[in-house]
């Protein structure tokens, strides 16, 4: 704690002085001509004189490290005048970088040609080829992902990518620069996208997890139908292989429901937990409610039931399903 409250102090302190030596020196100046002020200065020539020269510095130091600064800006945002091929990313003529150093060494003290190497983002001139799609812009701020920006719709690793989105890659520091490695992370899917029996609407998304992806749908969809369940748009995710086959699904409920023996109110969470199962588990504000037996399931409980007849196959506590309670 006290370290940090002598650090505050410092910048405070610093902070001052350059702000007064920022108005001091136009105010020294001002007084030198006027003829009264300039007199009283002449009287106490040192005291003005230090004054003064304190203030010049402090300036001149300021004004001198924000040239320096933008000059060191400027040398990270090159434009190339010819081709580049930085290891296995080609760079065309006219590229605008963004570099996050121009230093002749890597942080690994290895030598890089003008700071290539240590690319955070580039924008072309025009559409660009990498790793087989056309791209407007590319931005890599370090592992583990890297983003290309398309020109156009298409289809990425299997994928309808929409036009002027991000693709994004999942990278490592070995193979930031090699993008034949890079491996498909997500990308904002092509507008009313047939996929998994759905149609997905503009700004709709797939991320990949592992080996399954993910689809959310975007907009304002309000309700959409998996199952005979009606489910709340915004909260649907679908899942897919790498064939693009729907696994199963999960989302909260759109409206109430009476599944087999059980009733649910809105916004209970459902999915397909396995094929020809769902997994319902009521939230701590609306419990579900067994229409037969009158019993109330609150939080802290899921229902596995099979999703031809409702008919329950197991009652279990959320600890060991791994679902968190809310």
């Amino acid at each position: 704690m006290l370290p940090l409250a002598i650090g505050a102090m410092l910048y405070v302190t610093v902070l001052n002085v350059v702000l007064l030596a920022f108005v001091g020196l136009p105010a020294l100046l001002i007084a030198l001509c006027v003829p009264a002020w300039r007199r009283q200065m002449l009287r106490q020539p040192r005291r003005f004189g230090a004054l003064g020269l304190v203030c010049l510095s402090v300036v001149g130091a300021m004004s001198g490290n924000y040239w320096l600064d933008a000059a060191n800006d400027r040398a990270r945002k090159p434009t190339l005048e010819h081709d580049v091929q930085v290891e296995g990313l080609p760079l065309p003529a006219g590229t605008r970088l963004h570099l996050s150093t121009v230093d002749p060494l890597d942080q690994y003290d290895q030598p890089q040609v003008h700071g290539l190497p240590s690319l955070i983002a580039a924008e072309f001139v025009a559409p660009h080829r990498i790793k087989g799609i056309n791209v407007t812009a590319l931005e890599m701020f370090g592992p583990p992902y890297v983003k290309l920006r398309l020109a156009s719709d298409q289809a990425v690793d299997g994928w309808p990518c929409a036009n002027d989105t991000w693709v994004t890659f999942e990278i490592d520091e070995e193979t930031r620069l090699q993008p034949d490695r890079w491996r498909f992370e997500s990308c904002t899917l092509v507008a009313n996208t047939e996929m998994g029996g759905l149609t997905w609407p503009s700004g709709s998304y797939v991320h990949r997890y592992g080996e399954e992806y993910e689809l959310t749908p975007g907009g304002k969809r309000e309700r959409v139908v998996l199952q005979r369940v009606a489910l709340s748009g915004p909260t649907l995710t679908l899942k897919l292989d790498k064939q693009q086959k729907a696994v199963g699904w999960e989302g909260q409920l759109n409206d109430r429901i009476t599944f087999g023996d059980w009733q649910y109110p809105r916004l209970t969470r459902v999915r397909e937990d396995s094929p020809h199962t769902l997994l319902f588990s009521p939230n701590k504000s609306n419990p579900a409610h067994n229409l037969r037996t009158g019993e109330m399931l609150k939080a802290g409980h899921s229902i596995l039931q099979r999703s031809s007849d409702g008919a329950v196959l197991w009652i279990k506590p959320n600890t060991g399903l791994g679902l968190a309670d809310w």
